[in-house]
């Protein structure tokens, strides 16, 4: 009598909806050409597909009919990502762009994963203007800036239009983490007027305002501009919204909405974390989020493990210095041609290396006014080229020596390293080691004390260093070497 009671709860729990294809279109005018250019953003939800080897891949068919049903734009393409990328609320927005002469159509899109062969659709009208509009539909972005008319690049995961780069989705989510939204609108106009602007947020379903920005006004050259902006939503709850702009402008007023949605702290943080745990293994996508400055940090560190002549390229000021895209690509040359495993995916090799340095600023760096950051330092040094030691052993200041450490590596061909805190203030130096590619202190043992050599570091190493001649005891005024 069980069994029919279990298979009756399994069905009546609810089972969490599938992942869903999310599609919106912004559409623009051309008033020269009196046609309508389309943005149409696709979200595709990672889980829609399975994961092969080390990559996810699914193909993209996009068609556009019109009302008698003729195919007017029908294309196909492949797209992939990390497999590392699949995780729960992640997705890929992919950006469709064509144009629309006046009437009303249907843009289909059919997702199939390259796995399992599983399918999703999702369709939505899209008209085109019939005649000049005084804007255009209203586009929503977590951020959104300008640049010079003659930058073409964009950034990773941005979408241009014009001088504008945005980082948007078919519905914008904002979160305690991101609680920023910004917002674009063109306007046309055959003149130069002044646009009257009026932002509000209301319910999902438009029926009641919740929140009423400050009217603001904007030149519009002629020919048309863009209006646009950005303001925070500090503690709006979670839920879904409209975003409502009202452009008044040569006394006629227009009004555009576009949805967007806010979500919890708890998911936004999840969100965040897989983010950048998987994005950080493509180098095109880690140095393409640096500032200049980073750039050139990232560059710096370099002579840890390349010679001069091969970084001799990278300027980052002064006469010949490289662009900010120059700079990236050197980067992300430079590490490809070192990633010790190709045919994944992310680069390890990078990844091990700048997680050493951040380790080594954290935990070596010296203080005052003249002190290093870590990886500057001797210890930081050898950890970012040899990683953790095998073993290592502290000594403390006592007997005419000063404090010291001894580092060892076993793998390999044994080396060492000893590290003295000559000054007493925490900064070691390194003093002897068998490294060849690293330089000793010819008086190291003095700076140690001969009898510290001999009873701490000898037996520690199983080496003998220092050399008692003329038959005797150091302390009774024997020569003494010391290799």
């Amino acid at each position: 009598m069980l069994l029919p009671s279990l298979i009756l709860a399994l069905v009546a729990t609810p089972q969490p909806a599938p992942p869903q294809l999310a599609v919106r279109v912004v559409r623009f005018y051309e008033p020269t050409a009196k046609v309508t250019p389309v943005l149409a953003l696709l979200q595709v939800p990672y889980a829609l597909t399975e994961v092969g080897g080390d990559r996810i891949a699914w193909q993209t068919a996009v068609t556009v009919t019109d009302n008698s049903g003729k195919t007017l734009l029908n294309e196909k393409w492949w797209s992939g990502a990390p497999a590392s990328f699949r995780v729960p609320d992640a997705y890929g927005m992919e950006p469709l762009r064509f144009r629309l002469s006046p009437g009303e159509y249907t843009l289909s899109v059919t997702v199939t994963d390259s796995v399992s062969g599983r399918t999703a659709t999702t369709s939505t009208p899209v008209a085109g203007f019939a005649e000049a509009p005084d804007v255009s539909d209203l586009l929503l972005a977590n951020d959104m800036r300008i640049v010079a008319a003659n930058d073409t690049t964009s950034l990773p995961g941005e979408v241009s239009r014009g001088t504008m780069r945005f980082v948007t989705s078919p519905e914008v989510t904002l979160d305690a983490l991101k609680p920023v939204i910004a917002f674009m609108v063109e306007a046309y106009t055959d003149r130069e007027t002044t646009a009257a602007t009026t932002l509000s947020v209301s319910t999902s379903d438009g029926s009641r305002e919740i929140i009423a920005l400050a009217p603001f006004e904007q030149t519009v050259p002629a020919g048309g501009g863009v209006i646009r902006g950005q303001f925070p939503l500090d503690g709006l709850g979670e839920g879904h919204y409209l975003l409502v702009a009202k452009v008044a402008s040569q006394g006629r007023t227009s009004t555009v909405k576009a949805p967007f949605s806010v979500g919890s702290l708890e998911a936004a943080m999840q969100r965040e974390l897989a983010t950048r745990n998987a994005r950080r293994g493509l180098d095109e996508t880690y140095f393409g989020a640096m500032t200049d400055d980073d750039l050139d940090a990232a560059a710096e560190v370099l002579s840890l493990i390349a010679k001069s002549d091969k970084l001799a390229v990278y300027k980052p000021n002064g006469d010949g210095a490289l662009t900010v895209l120059a700079k990236r690509q050197f980067l992300i040359d430079f590490w490809r041609q070192r990633d010790e495993s190709p045919e994944t995916p992310v680069n390890e090799t990078r990844i091990r290396f700048y997680d050493a340095i951040n380790y080594a600023n954290e935990q070596y760096g010296e203080s005052g006014r003249n002190g290093r950051p870590g990886w500057k330092t001797d210890k930081g040094r050898i950890f970012v080229k040899h990683g953790k030691p095998n073993d290592s052993q502290s000594f403390i200041a006592g007997q005419g020596s000063p404090g010291f450490e001894i580092w060892r590596y076993t793998q390999g061909r044994p080396q060492f390293y000893i590290f003295a805190d000559q000054n007493n203030f925490g900064n070691f130096r390194l003093i002897k080691t068998n490294d060849l590619t690293e330089s000793s202190a010819p008086n190291w043992c003095e700076i140690l004390n001969p009898l510290v050599v001999q009873r701490d570091i000898e037996p520690y190493l199983g080496e003998k260093f220092f050399v008692v001649t003329g038959g005797g005891d150091p302390t009774q005024g024997a020569s003494q070497s010391c290799r």
